[in-house]
């Protein structure tokens, strides 16, 4: 995959999110006149549409991957997958003994980070440096009992963030 400036990725996310908004609503009002219709050309043309905002989601899913993945070795930590790694690359990282990762439920609302041997998690809104994350696990972490993650689990506060 050739080098994509993460200007260059943020500027065709959001074009992409836009048309993919506009797909979805063209897919809501067929959906709409095939429930009031019922022809098979309606029905087609609703299939056509589902289809096409599929495809634009999944295209969006990828840009949003390589941001993330370009985020995470911006700020130093060493990428999950790639070449040689018989794994597809994740978005995520690891740095020592720490994980970082995009949130499992929350995607959109930022990264768990994980201390392996202190067992300790934390959600943060931007990718911070693997030296700012052990600080932020020891001040901020919750003990992670192996579920998908703890209930306890809040965003780690804003300004200890911004340090």
């Amino acid at each position: 995959m050739a080098y994509r400036s993460t200007r260059q990725l943020e500027e065709k996310l959001a074009r992409l999110e836009k048309e993919l908004l506009a797909a979805r609503d063209l897919e809501h009002a067929t959906a709409e006149r095939h429930a009031r219709e019922d022809t098979p050309e309606t029905e087609a043309v609703l299939e056509a549409r589902r289809t096409h905002a599929e495809h634009l989601g999944k295209k969006r899913e990828g840009l949003v991957g390589e941001l993330r993945r370009g985020a995470v070795e911006e700020m130093g930590w060493a990428p999950d997958g790639g070449p040689g790694s018989g794994r597809a690359p994740s978005g995520g990282g690891r740095a020592g003994r720490l994980r970082i990762g995009a949130h499992p439920l929350l995607p959109e609302r930022g990264y768990i980070i994980h201390d392996r041997v202190a067992a300790t998690v934390a959600w943060v809104r931007e990718v911070p440096s693997p030296a700012l994350a052990a600080e932020l696990l020891t001040e901020h972490g919750v003990e992670w009992g192996g579920e998908l993650l703890s209930h306890s689990l809040s965003p780690v506060p804003e300004e200890a963030e911004g340090r």
